[in-house]
């Protein structure tokens, strides 16, 4: 946006600086400026590329995936520049080579390797001493008992490596970006199918199997944590504490909602109330012995998806 009377300096070179950042009101003098100027202009090409590899499953190729992306980019044209070329010119203009190989680059997951590399809040760094936690305050949780629910069946525990994997896996591909709703908690719910329904599972590793199916079935590109990490961060997570990330995925479940239609608002709604129930029942047994075995058992199944390589096989056949 154009500033009135004298242009101020460039927040980068110091030039004469007549436009500026809508994410966080820097001044900036040229293209060049504002791709360097950091954050914001990392979050805006991250958004481009993870909007397009939420494009619904069975879309129409090409056209429709890149409409999306294109529509993000118009939000940040000055209001005098030139509008830019329509959707149906910009896709035209490539080659068929070039289409194809945009495609495959969006079904295949590997234009997430273009994107700056996101650091998961559950990943320590060396010399901290305090407990890692989520972005934002966790919403409030009343005691496991006082819950309205029947007595949990004693194979509840292992609802929750089902819904980290989800969590996980979702956060990654969206590199920890909250503000792309409802694709993120979206996600979420599309790997893991205790969030979606009562499906019981006997042991840690089953649970991780179910999410890995579910995440091939729904068609999300492949994991930025790769084949074996997101058991990984199930065990991590389970370790940092198992709450703070059922809290965040709480909020983000909330969000999501609110710019949704009422179906997925529903289904989001259901899946808020078993994240907020396995969190009571996580925040009582944080200390118990349960916990720790389900993470030690991600921890097993993460070092035998290590050891297979990146064949593709059931979690199950490979731990037994």
């Amino acid at each position: 946006m154009a500033a009135p009377g004298a242009e101020a300096p460039c927040a980068l070179c110091g030039a004469a600086a007549p436009y500026t950042c809508p994410r966080c009101q820097r001044r900036v003098c040229s293209v060049r400026c504002y791709r360097g100027h950091g954050a914001c202009a990392e979050a805006f090409y991250r958004e481009q590329v993870l909007q397009t590899l939420q494009a619904e499953r069975g879309s129409p190729p090409g056209r429709d995936r890149l409409g999306s992306a294109l529509r993000r980019l118009q939000r940040l044209r000055e209001p005098e520049d030139p509008a830019g070329p329509g959707e149906d010119e910009l896709w035209a203009s490539l080659s068929p080579a070039e289409q194809e190989e945009f495609l495959r680059l969006l079904s295949s997951g590997e234009a997430a390797a273009l994107l700056p590399r996101w650091r998961p809040w559950w990943w320590r760094r060396r010399g901290e001493d305090a407990d890692p936690q989520p972005p934002g305050p966790p919403p409030p949780v009343p005691a496991f008992p006082s819950l309205p629910a029947p007595p949990p069946s004693p194979l509840l525990p292992f609802q929750l490596p089902n819904v980290l994997y989800g969590y996980a896996f979702a956060l990654s591909l969206h590199n920890g970006d909250e503000s792309l709703l409802p694709e993120l908690p979206a996600a979420a719910v599309a790997v893991s199918a205790a969030l979606r329904s009562r499906c019981p599972f006997s042991c840690t590793a089953e649970a991780l199997e179910a999410a890995r199916r579910d995440a091939e079935a729904a068609g999300l590109p492949l994991c930025p944590l790769g084949r074996a990490g997101p058991a990984l961060a199930v065990a991590e997570l389970l370790e940092a504490g198992a709450g703070a990330a059922l809290g965040h995925l709480e909020r983000l479940l909330r969000a999501g909602g609110r710019c949704s239609g009422p179906r997925l608002r529903e289904r989001f709604g259901r899946a808020r109330r078993k994240c907020r129930f396995l969190r009571a029942w996580s925040l009582e047994a944080a200390a118990g012995p349960a916990v720790a075995a389900m993470a030690e058992d991600a921890r097993g199944v993460h070092a035998a998806l290590e050891a297979a390589g990146p064949r593709r096989g059931p979690l199950i056949e490979e731990v037994e």
